[in-house]
């Protein structure tokens, strides 16, 4: 890039990077709030609880509207009694400490095979206690259960969700997005279109 070019370049930045500070002046009120809204909603849409809550609602048979409403679309799995101990099995992985962590790929593996083993364990001894009406039903049971929980891990593999988390909270609190450097423009970049 030509040094007349970059001057130019970081001479409009700086202008409006002064005039961004200046609005935010203005409108600083305004910016708070919808900081925190935006924090509310984040927090909101990254909250694992809506992955337990759907593995309860599945095993209850039930499935939730648009409107909150619950309608049942089959039936139950199991008797509240064992979609409480599920539920308990399910909570100790499925949180927001774990979602927040650092985990590597085998400690993902290794957890999820835990629980899996736990869940089978207690399903094998109480299936008849829990009113499980066939057997068979038994790894639909633990499907239902398991893929969710792997796939909510995974969301902690090396920080993935705690990093977005980061980079999107810096990008709200600084009230702009981050200026882009013009990429260097190859041979076809010289020609208009």
């Amino acid at each position: 890039m030509h040094p007349e070019i970059y001057d130019q370049y970081q001479s409009q930045s700086q202008l409006q990077g002064e005039a961004a500070e200046q609005q935010m002046g203005m409108y600083g009120p305004q910016m708070q709030e919808q900081m925190a809204q935006s924090q509310a909603v984040l927090v909101e849409q990254t909250n694992p609880d809506k992955v337990l809550e759907e593995i309860v609602l599945k095993l209850k048979g039930l499935k939730k509207q648009m409107d909150g409403s619950l309608v049942r679309v089959g039936d139950p799995l199991m008797n509240p009694l064992g979609v409480n101990r599920i539920t308990l099995i399910m909570s100790s992985i499925i949180n927001q400490n774990t979602i927040l962590s650092d985990l590597e790929r085998s400690e993902i593996n290794n957890l999820t095979l835990s629980v899996s083993k736990n869940l089978l364990l207690d399903l094998a001894q109480h299936w008849r206690e829990y009113e499980i009406k066939d057997r068979a039903m038994l790894n639909h049971i633990v499907a239902t259960v398991i893929f969710p929980a792997f796939l909510s891990l995974r969301r902690a593999y090396l920080k993935g969700e705690k990093n977005w988390l980061k980079s999107f909270m810096t990008e709200i609190v600084s009230g702009r997005p981050s200026m882009n450097m013009p990429k260097k423009e190859g041979f076809w970049g010289k020609f208009k279109l």
